[in-house]
């Protein structure tokens, strides 16, 4: 009975409505996240693939960068790029318009009706993408979208598999150690026209935290944890990161010890959320101080900030502090 209820909550829940995919596509993990793939993703990153969206790891420079693809992304990329000219034309004209981030048009996709995509999202902050839907249903029909995910879907069955064991305890940590409500659902979606070992999370209209994973060679968790902890720890940042006076020093010395990030407020971010997937996923000590080593000082000191239950945003300008004071001294 207790099983069957959880069923009905599942099937009730706004993350579920907002799916509306194939049944057969989603599996759960033992503490109910939904592990599934979308086609409204599919179709997006089909069209990013199709535009010019290359990353990946770079084998070779000369002549020419030589990028490594997951063979699904290969094989995607291989039909729509050589697809119907029509859809990429109103995608260059759509993208013309509407040049904002990648995130942004994660947030809109996901807010979106599924194929044949009939609606968009209802978000009143996301409306300045509103016709991003009629795009996707050209994209959908002009490059028969559905056919070709419909070949690869025991690869994506595969990569949702192995995230169904390892992912609920340090996803239940990062949870804890944020506050974030219980009734916040959490959906992992696999897409293999990402890149390797890239993660993104954005928000859904239901407040559902959707974690899209990309390929890797073995289940990214730190990442999954990463990108849900961002979700949180990036909008406190963003409200208390012109308190730091120190920042700007902390990330030039930073940048010269590795770390990637070209902002302080991204510098920040990382550096607190890489704390908070080390300490969800019970990392050892080499592993702070190899992040630490990369430029994301004070990452061990920050991790244990969290168990003080103190408000958020205090939380994140106590953690830029302790990046600081935790950076190597000047020689």
């Amino acid at each position: 009975m207790a099983r069957l209820f959880a069923l009905l909550v599942i099937l009730a829940s706004p993350a579920f409505a907002g799916s509306k995919g194939d049944w057969f596509a989603s599996l759960y993990t033992g503490e109910g996240v939904e592990l599934r793939n979308d086609e409204r993703v599919f179709a997006l990153f089909a069209v990013f693939n199709a535009m010019g969206f290359d990353q990946g790891p770079v084998t070779r420079r000369d002549p020419i960068p030589k990028v490594i693809y997951h063979p699904v992304r290969q094989l995607v990329r291989g039909r729509v790029i050589g697809g119907d000219p029509e859809v990429r034309k109103a995608a260059d004209a759509f993208f013309d318009a509407h040049p904002t981030g990648l995130r942004r048009y994660l947030s809109y996709v996901v807010g979106s009706d599924q194929p044949p995509f009939a609606a968009g999202a209802k978000a009143k902050d996301l409306q300045e993408l509103k016709g991003l839907e009629q795009l996707l249903a050209k994209a959908w029909a002009g490059w028969k979208l559905e056919e070709l995910m419909g070949t690869v879907q025991g690869d994506y069955r595969k990569v949702l598999k192995s995230y169904l064991t390892g992912t609920d305890f340090p996803l239940g940590r990062a949870r804890a150690l944020l506050k974030v409500p219980e009734a916040t659902e959490s959906l992992i979606v696999v897409n293999l026209l990402d890149s390797q070992d890239q993660v993104r999370a954005v928000l859904g209209e239901a407040g559902e935290a959707f974690i899209i994973v990309g390929p890797s060679d073995k289940p990214n968790v730190e990442g999954v944890i990463r990108e849900f902890s961002r979700l949180w720890v990036e909008p406190a940042v963003s409200r208390q990161v012109g308190k730091w006076a120190g920042g700007v020093a902390v990330l030039r010395e930073a940048q010269l010890a590795g770390a990637t990030e070209q902002s302080l407020q991204d510098y920040a971010t990382a550096t607190i959320t890489t704390a908070i997937a080390l300490r969800a996923t019970e990392a050892n000590d080499a592993a702070f101080e190899a992040a630490a080593g990369r430029g994301y000082y004070g990452i061990k000191d920050i991790s244990k900030l969290f168990d003080e239950g103190k408000p958020l945003d205090t939380l994140v300008l106590d953690a830029m502090q302790k990046i600081e004071t935790r950076r190597p001294a000047k020689k």
